[in-house]
């Protein structure tokens, strides 16, 4: 298990901090398979992202874009240059699954994590997929999703809940702001903030 954790002060620098990731993976590999999920949490961060991108051009011709869920605003990646049948909006797990029987593995997810403890797809079919990536993203903001964080630090790995999943990849980073930490241990939090981390 590699999981690192991030707390920064306030959901504003959770936002910028996530929208910089997702730049530098298509910067860094311009033919990624992303999977990143869509709700109200997440619609800033990509937002962003997409001005960052605007502000620092990258190639989006081989880029892979699948949306998870579809509760937040995916008009937003049609200011990207993400070809049409590259950029999957739909939300779905048949959409994953389409991608993935070309593409072998998502690059990058970034989920978040709900404050009743869920993750992924709503109705959780194709999960494991998303658990697969290479990389994970997990993102909690909020006084609400506190007992889920704690959850998550205390699981136990190869548990067959979503939790024990997460715990076993080996690259793993879960990004919060202090509300969402505050279930954590101060010696915890000091050594995640964003001054250390």
């Amino acid at each position: 298990m590699a999981m690192n954790f991030k707390i920064f002060k306030d959901k504003e620098l959770v936002s910028i901090y996530l929208a910089d990731i997702i730049r530098k993976q298509v910067h860094n590999n311009p033919t990624s398979v992303m999977g990143l999920e869509m709700n109200e949490e997440l619609d800033w961060t990509y937002q962003k992202f997409v001005g960052e991108s605007k502000q620092h051009p990258a190639d989006f011709s081989q880029i892979y874009l699948v949306t998870i869920n579809k509760d937040g605003d995916t008009e937003i990646f049609e200011k990207l240059d993400v070809p049409d049948n590259q950029l999957k909006r739909d939300g779905s797990v048949d959409s994953m699954k389409k991608v993935l029987d070309d593409k072998d593995q998502l690059n990058l997810a970034v989920l978040s994590i709900g404050a009743n403890k869920n993750l992924g797809y709503n109705d959780s079919d194709g999960n494991d997929h998303l658990f697969d990536s290479r990389e994970l993203i997990l993102v909690a903001t909020g006084n609400d999703k506190a007992d889920a964080i704690r959850d998550l630090y205390d699981a136990v790995e190869n548990d067959k809940d979503d939790f024990g999943k997460v715990k076993k990849h080996r690259m793993v980073t879960v990004v919060m702001d202090t509300e969402a930490a505050s279930r954590l241990d101060q010696d915890i939090v000091d050594y995640y903030t964003s001054e250390f981390a």
